[in-house]
């Protein structure tokens, strides 16, 4: 029987209501078709739980897709989104949309 060669994402994808800090957005290259796209992981806060997607990338884009939603917000300097808290407001097909959060310090004891 043949063995498939294939690694299982561990983490999950974004949902509406996902606050979290960006861990990494790589711009990655698929090896079959050739697409570019960026891969970005946020760590939840509260829970260090990992999430991804990948946003692919076109020479024209939407605010509304999901490369659009993060440029609008982020910028195109895809160095400067890690270590940013976003909340994911909406994420539904063409209906795209993420806030920068800012960071609150919290009272010391």
């Amino acid at each position: 029987m043949p063995i498939i060669e294939t690694e299982l994402a561990t983490e999950k994808p974004f949902h509406e209501g996902l606050t979290g800090e960006i861990v990494s957005a790589e711009i990655v290259k698929t090896p079959v078709s050739g697409y570019s796209g960026i891969r970005v992981t946020i760590k939840e806060a509260g829970t260090d739980e990992k999430y991804a997607e990948m946003l692919w990338i076109r020479p024209r884009t939407g605010v509304k897709s999901k490369l659009g939603a993060f440029i609008s917000v982020l910028g195109n300097n895809t160095d400067t989104w890690v270590g940013k808290l976003i909340k994911i407001v909406k994420w539904t097909a063409k209906e795209r949309e993420i806030q920068l959060v800012k960071r609150t310090k919290s009272a010391s004891p």
